[in-house]
């Protein structure tokens, strides 16, 4: 279900990319960013985007190597830099540092991690192949296994680490990093990081989600060509967005987790997985009523004084292929202590 972008939408993109980036045919308002150069354009682009600022007000410093903590206080900055909580995860990482919210909302949002001996290390460089797979988790790591052969023009791609191979192919096929050999394993430049940031922020069409429709353009850009918003049922978990595949009438186990940073989309994720059977059988829900279900649940239970109330959840079960009804009854038992109970039945 989860698919990478086609090469014939890829191109299309780039080409999208291309006109937009005519846009920032203009000064840079850095006097160290010459117009001529080949990361003019991205880092006025991601300038302009709120989310890579100078180190002055006049000086971008290209040639400078990016840290740990700067790339995840710029990304947390992409996001709308939301709200965190400080906790002593790392032992070099205080509260109240410039970096400790973008190093906090990294972590939390499962795109960076630190090391085996508790230590985050933000002043050391992120590596090419490292903000790759920084920005391809983010990406929610797609399919790439048809593209393996991007790499074929470059002599260096033995130098790529093995975790993050899939990450520099999917940079390669959405033309973010620069040059004619990879470098996976150098220091990335703020030059370079302003290309790949833009890059992705226009190809995963960067900006604010505040729809459902929104939400499934964006799957069938990314995931599933076929996707059809009014086979799903909307459920809000917290800040995310989840859709679920509905089954005649029920909602399933299967469908889209929308990770949500404020009102930005951090990445989609698939929950559970689409029977194949589904697709060639029309499951019918039984004819049953919530009295017959409330009695099936009481006939099972244990002898009860007093029932207090009872709720069913209903689904559809995507592995079994049933459908499938909880029935929680809350009682209270012989000594007066309130207690609850579940009926599960299948069909």
């Amino acid at each position: 279900m989860k698919k990478l972008i086609k090469p014939a939408l890829a191109i299309a993109l780039t080409l999208s990319f291309t006109i937009s980036a005519a846009a920032y045919d203009r000064v840079s308002p850095f006097a160290d960013v010459a117009a001529d150069s080949w990361y003019c354009r991205y880092s006025t682009d991601t300038y302009d985007k709120g989310i890579m600022a100078g180190i002055s007000d006049t000086t971008f410093a290209p040639d400078l190597m990016l840290t740990r903590g700067m790339a995840a206080s710029l990304i947390y900055r992409m996001y709308g830099s939301p709200e965190v909580k400080y906790s002593n995860r790392f032992s070099d990482i205080s509260n109240n540092e410039w970096y400790t919210d973008g190093i906090m909302w990294a972590e939390e949002s499962g795109i960076m991690t630190g090391y085996t001996d508790g230590t985050f290390c933000p002043d050391w460089s992120i590596t090419v192949e490292q903000l790759a797979s920084v920005l391809y988790r983010l990406a929610g790591c797609p399919n790439v296994s048809a593209d393996a052969h991007v790499l074929d023009g470059y002599k260096d791609d033995f130098l790529i680490s093995s975790y993050a191979k899939d990450a520099v192919i999917w940079a390669v096929s959405n033309g973010m990093l620069y040059g004619t050999t990879l470098h996976p394993t150098s220091a990335v430049t703020r030059a370079e990081a302003s290309k790949m940031l833009s890059v992705y922020t226009t190809v995963y069409d960067y900006g604010i989600i505040s729809t459902t429709g929104d939400i499934s353009d964006y799957i069938r850009k990314y995931y599933d060509s076929t996707f059809d918003f009014t086979k799903y049922d909307f459920v809000r978990d917290g800040d995310d967005i989840c859709l679920y595949y509905v089954v005649d009438g029920y909602v399933s186990t299967f469908g889209y987790r929308a990770v949500m940073s404020g009102d930005k989309l951090l990445r989609v994720e698939m929950i559970g997985k689409m029977n194949p059977y589904l697709l060639s059988t029309n499951p019918k829900a039984p004819d049953i009523t919530d009295d017959e279900l409330y009695a099936m649940a009481l006939e099972n239970a244990d002898d009860k004084l007093i029932v207090l109330s009872q709720n069913i959840r209903r689904y559809f079960d995507m592995d079994s292929m049933k459908f499938v009804f909880e029935v929680s009854t809350v009682y209270t038992d012989k000594n007066g202590e309130e207690a609850t109970e579940l009926y599960r039945y299948e069909v």
